[in-house]
């Protein structure tokens, strides 16, 4: 039979169309620079591509391009053959006279991302570009996509790192049109355009309030995604004022279409599926404290969904977690957990510093106050211990008006953490809503008790690192597993000495500025 000729082609680089070895946390290798040999090793074993069906149509995609998949087909505009979503490799088995649009969801297309500004680039600890650059630039200058826009094809991109791209970076890069924000809305109607002939490019298009969808409309899956990953709510409400998610409202998806989501992955062979909001804890609630009930109504429905054998989250807030231990417990009990069997996390500590909560991110200790921020870290930590809740928290280096007693304050808190299973990321601080700051280069402008922080942070990852690895790669393929163990070998040998190393001469450098060990 032939294939249908497509109006609308939908995709992502290669860091993106990839199920990560079958564990989404990997992911965040794509973060790392090209230009080591151990960094190549790795990515080559954990980002294979991900399955196409005979057309070539991808049977898994991120989760933001499946819902601008079905917002297009569910608005009417187009029949469900005239879009497709595919790999970077078959765009050219897609092409034809009647495409109109290629389509690119990207999460840091240019390396300006937290996790890759501190990692690669001018400012990270290498040099170098990272994959997920790297990778985007290979795809919209691919012989696929140029070949398109010769056709007179419009080249558009959205998700996460849309805000990275301004006029002067689509020119230079090749790229038409730019959704930053919810697209969900915005994106039919910009194809309606296109059809139309009606559409002036270049285009910057900011998703506002009133482009937001109701939690009700946000269009179900047509198609399985990478990780398994299933949103369950849209927004934070904190108001931290350095993350992006903040500036959109919360809202919580209703439970049958989150379950209908879970059974669509399932129907397409996903085992595993990830829960996805900033807080996966306050699921089904405004107010800023889990409501319990319906949290645990959602994962006694997610894991009895039939052919899932696994269910994880994205992320979850640490008040959350100090605010409703019975909460914790719970989900635990559901989902089986024990030593070595556990639910893996991402969440923000982000400051020891009680005047850097209070300046920046007052609101994210709730229903605390910000001077207990440290006893909510703590306990938070102890309870995910005790319940077998693994945080993969971050800091955040250099926000604006940090002091060298900020610094102390984090690094005791930090120390306090020793004993609780966890991995803690310091990354340089990246403004999202405007507080300017001097950029810093994480190693060379790095302040004496910076480099402190950094070593007490190394020595608390190096404790846990290989437990938590061997761990989270059971389950992985013998290939994966081989290569994230042997990592590991190599980070825990040779490269904590030369961390060490570096270290210490960049602290006895520095040290004849700090005559006391008391803040300035």
């Amino acid at each position: 039979m032939d294939r249908p000729k497509c109006k609308v082609i939908l995709t992502s680089d290669r860091t993106l169309m990839s199920n990560y070895g079958n564990s989404l946390f990997y992911g965040f290798i794509s973060t790392a620079p090209r230009a080591s040999f151990i960094s190549e090793f790795v990515f080559k074993a954990v980002f294979n591509r991900v399955p196409v069906d005979e057309h070539g149509r991808a049977l898994l995609a991120p989760q933001g391009l499946r819902r601008i998949e079905s917002a297009i087909i569910k608005s009417g505009l187009l029949k469900r053959e005239e879009v497709v979503v595919t790999t970077p490799e078959n765009i050219k088995k897609f092409l034809s006279e009647e495409t109109k649009v290629i389509g690119i969801s990207t999460f840091d297309p240019l390396g300006k991302g937290p996790a890759s500004t501190t990692i690669s680039g001018p400012f990270g600890i290498v040099h170098e570009e990272p994959f997920n650059a790297y990778y985007f630039r290979k795809l919209v200058g691919s012989e696929a996509v140029q070949k398109a826009k010769r056709q007179g094809v419009l080249i558009m991109v959205g998700g996460p790192g849309a805000w990275q791209l301004g006029y002067e970076e689509m020119e230079r890069i090749g790229v038409d049109v730019v959704v930053e924000g919810e697209g969900e809305l915005i994106f039919p109607k910009l194809i309606a355009s296109i059809l139309e002939g009606t559409l002036r490019t270049p285009v910057r298009i900011t998703a506002g309030f009133e482009d937001a969808p109701k939690a009700e409309d946000i269009p179900p899956l047509l198609g399985a995604t990478v990780g398994g990953l299933v949103e369950v709510s849209r927004g934070c409400g904190r108001g931290c004022g350095f993350c992006t998610p903040t500036l959109r409202r919360l809202r919580h998806r209703p439970l049958d279409v989150i379950i209908e989501d879970v059974r669509t992955n399932a129907e397409n062979g996903q085992t595993n599926v990830c829960l996805h909001a900033e807080d996966v804890l306050r699921y089904g609630t405004l107010a800023l404290v889990p409501d319990h009930e319906k949290v645990v109504a959602l994962f006694r429905r997610v894991a009895s969904v039939p052919g899932i054998k696994g269910v994880g989250i994205s992320h979850a807030e640490l008040a959350s977690i100090a605010s409703s231990p019975s909460t914790v417990k719970a989900v635990s009990e559901i989902l089986g957990l024990e030593r070595h069997a556990w639910l893996g996390f991402q969440t923000g500590i982000e400051t020891g510093s009680t005047s850097m909560i209070e300046r920046y991110m007052c609101r994210k200790p709730a229903p605390f106050k910000p001077v207990e921020w440290r006893g909510v870290v703590e306990s938070a930590f102890a309870i995910c211990d005790d319940y077998n809740w693994i945080p993969a928290a971050t800091l955040i280096v250099n926000l604006p008006g940090e002091t060298d007693k900020d610094i102390l304050q984090t690094i005791d808190l930090v120390e306090s953490l020793r004993d609780y299973r966890s991995f803690i990321v310091p990354l340089l601080y990246v403004p999202a809503t405007g507080n300017a700051t001097k950029p810093m280069r994480f190693l060379e402008d790095a302040r004496y008790y910076h480099l402190e922080l950094y070593r007490v942070v190394w020595r608390h990852n190096l404790r846990w690192m290989e437990e938590l690895a061997n761990d989270y790669s059971k389950k992985n393929s013998p290939a994966v597993k081989f290569t994230i163990r042997s990592a590991i070998k190599f980070v825990k040998g040779y490269l904590n000495r030369k961390v060490e190393e570096v270290l210490e001469e960049a602290l006895r450098s520095k040290a004849s500025l700090y005559q006391t060990p008391e803040t300035r």
